[in-house]
């Protein structure tokens, strides 16, 4: 009976160099782990932290739900693409094709994987190709049943692997190589491999849950191997072994294949053979149904049940069902229900395997045509899948592999022998020349760079120095000019002819006084904080922001614009990326602005609401006031226009501190709707 692996064996295949476990979970494991690094999550401000925490999510669901791991590796490459780190966009591809992989949608898996070996090439990455190259081959082999392809990549895998000289990615690739021999029946070498494999597991000193796992995944391999060769004694001795480590680490993927072995290696004892199949695929439906073991797994089942039928004949077993009809019925379903399964993912070994048993089947039943149909597909496949020529090419592989490394060591060795003859001729000739002649070039070429950098950055500070005090005396020959002269005036006014004025224009025009000096220091608190924002080493700092949080901050603001009928609506915990500070400023400039506008307005009101579009948050102010004025609106699309008074300064800034942190503004205004701005911002 053909028992398979998938890709999730990888186990921990994709670890960056600079992720590493999060130190306050290192005690827990499994679905304890994920479920406190998900409560983690929203609190998360830190992107590289949240990265992390993304990725060992991601990594600890492959054991027990795929998609769930696909739903953190979408959201990891995402974080990670918005951060524009390489590494990571890599390793969430390499996740997201493992789980496609693990779906059997071998042509999204495959594009996902080429995408992060591209990536991982340009970085130079060694360790992750290796992993990402043998997930191709697994790809190829559990999906397309191409197993010289399989090997080659195998084989690229760990040729990558031994350059790293890292144990774990050379017992995988091991692993895998044993993997295709067994499926083709070459138990020799499928041995040889898979104890080699296996002894590097069992010499890991690491007692974690991943070093566990790989052990008792390389158990589940030498167990089904002795499965194919019929070895009952030595399948069973290592599949208990494996299957009690996958209990302590409470491990879901490992304890469904080991059933399944185990299933299979119980021989005539029919009521542990369907037991144990039965709980591999209790498990699988939990987690993949559609996993290439858990479909072998559903084929298994039905080969039980008929092997039940032709060696009890008298139907004296106590299995139930106890009737011949009924076994034979249940055999059917299972053997139909994996036909479907393997043709739907495209799969054409296993269904040609299931369809030899369907076959016999059939043929006990007397259905002889069908059984006919069936086995003719059943031979047409295995004398493809398993010709003399499919194995040919997997050996020319191996002895390929074995000449190049023969020929890259003769080659290391020439390559030495003429760079030491060489390096000993150049030291004895030119050492010295070279030296003093090097040293000079490199002084002048250092220092000439130095200067121009220095140059170059002093010109781009000048520049945008004359372009910040242009835009400030613009706008502050408008909004200071004309309150301070307004100010002088009148109390030169107040000293020279205190006669002209009567008591109650002098309380009105002090009334006006103190309202312009209140509105030049706001003007002026505004222009500071403009001011600010237009100097180069005043950066925005963008963080996750959660809408509600601004909305609370706007109605705790305004409590006191009682004239003011405010709403605020919003889709449930909607979050921006953006800078906190840059980003109140901007609501509440709006609002204050809104506010004085309707300061006259009966049944004034102002509706905030903020709802999703796309990838992307949208703001929205509305008022029903006057509406604001051609000239005003041009402040926010002209860089040179000027207007007086505080708020036109105000959009000055509104637009200013927007480009600042990549907001995108729009405005709607007219004397008989009010005025709407929206403000486009992406969401986290």
């Amino acid at each position: 009976m053909k028992v398979t692996k998938s890709c999730q064996k990888m186990g921990r295949i994709l670890l960056f160099l600079l992720l590493f476990p999060v130190l306050s979970s290192a005690q827990k494991q499994g679905r304890a782990l994920i479920d406190s690094l998900v409560a983690r999550l929203p609190a998360e401000g830190n992107d590289t932290v949240k990265a992390r925490l993304y990725r060992v999510i991601a990594d600890e669901s492959f054991f027990s739900n795929v998609d769930q791991a696909m739903h953190y590796s979408r959201l990891g490459l995402r974080h990670t693409t918005g951060m524009n780190w390489p590494r990571g966009i890599g390793v969430f591809n390499a996740y997201v094709g493992r789980a496609h992989s693990d779906k059997g949608d071998y042509d999204s898996c495959r594009y996902y994987f080429l995408k992060a070996i591209t990536i991982y090439k340009s970085l130079n990455d060694t360790w992750n190709l290796a992993s990402t190259t043998n997930n191709l081959g697994v790809a190829e082999q559990n999906i397309r049943s191409n197993y010289p392809a399989a090997m080659r990549y195998y084989f690229e895998g760990l040729a990558y692997a031994e350059v790293t000289g890292d144990n774990y990615l050379i017992g995988l690739c091991l692993d895998n190589v044993s993997e295709i021999y067994r499926v083709q029946k070459n138990f020799p070498k499928a041995l040889q491999f898979g104890q080699r494999a296996l002894a590097l597991r069992q010499r890991q000193s690491s007692p974690d849950i991943n070093a566990r796992r790989e052990l008792a995944a390389a158990l589940t391999s030498i167990a089904a191997i002795y499965t194919e060769m019929k070895n009952w004694p030595k399948a069973r001795q290592h599949g208990f072994q494996a299957l009690g480590i996958h209990k302590e680490i409470d491990n879901k993927d490992g304890l469904a294949k080991t059933y399944g072995n185990l299933s299979v290696a119980m021989q005539q004892d029919f009521g542990q053979k369907i037991s144990y199949a039965l709980n591999a695929k209790k498990i699988w439906d939990e987690i993949n149904p559609r996993h290439l073991t858990a479909v072998s797994n559903v084929a298994n089942l039905g080969i039980a049940y008929l092997d039940l039928v032709r060696s009890d004949t008298l139907q004296q077993s106590p299995v139930y069902p106890t009737s011949r009809a009924a076994r034979l019925q249940l055999a059917e379903k299972y053997l139909t229900e994996a036909i479907r399964l393997s043709a739907d993912k495209g799969e054409i070994g296993d269904q040609a395997h299931f369809r030899g048993s369907l076959a016999e089947l059939q043929a006990l039943a007397g259905n002889f045509k069908g059984a006919y149909e069936n086995f003719r597909l059943y031979q047409a496949v295995q004398d493809s899948l398993y010709s003399q020529e499919a194995k040919n090419k997997i050996a020319g592989l191996e002895g390929k592999r074995e000449i190049e490394l023969r020929d890259k060591q003769l080659q290391i060795n020439r390559l030495t022998i003429d760079g030491q003859r060489r390096q000993q001729l150049a030291l004895l000739v030119c050492v010295g020349l070279l030296l003093v002649i090097g040293g000079l070039l490199y002084w002048q070429g250092r220092s000439r760079k130095r200067t121009n950098t220095t140059l170059l950055h002093l010109n781009q500070e000048l520049d945008e120095a004359n372009q910040v005090k242009a835009r400030f005396f613009a706008i502050l020959s408008h909004d200071l000019r004309s309150p301070i002269a307004n100010l002088i005036n009148f109390l030169h006014l107040q000293q020279t002819s205190p006669d002209l004025l009567t008591s109650d224009q002098v309380s009105f025009h002090q009334q006006k006084i103190t309202d312009a000096a209140e509105g030049l220091l706001d003007t002026m608190e505004l222009m500071l904080l403009w001011s600010k924002s237009q100097m180069q080493q005043f950066r925005p700092t963008a963080k996750v922001i959660r809408v509600e949080k601004l909305f609370e901050y706007m109605k705790r603001f305004f409590a006191e614009a009682t004239h003011v009928q405010f709403s605020f609506e919003m889709q449930d915990d909607l979050q921006v990326v953006s800078d906190e500070d840059y980003l109140r400023t901007i609501l509440q400039n709006l609002t204050s602005n809104a506010v004085k506008a309707l300061q006259n307005q009966p049944d004034a009101r102002i509706a905030w609401e903020a709802r999703r579009e796309g990838d992307e948050v949208v703001l929205i102010i509305r008022d029903n006031g006057p509406g604001l004025s051609e000239n005003q609106l041009q402040v926010l699309h002209n860089s040179d226009a000027v207007v007086s008074g505080k708020t036109g300064f105000g959009l000055h800034m509104v637009r200013d501190l927007a480009r600042s942190i990549a907001c995108r503004i729009a405005v709607d205004s007219g004397a008989d709707f009010g005025t709407e701005f929206r403000l486009t911002i992406g969401k986290a």
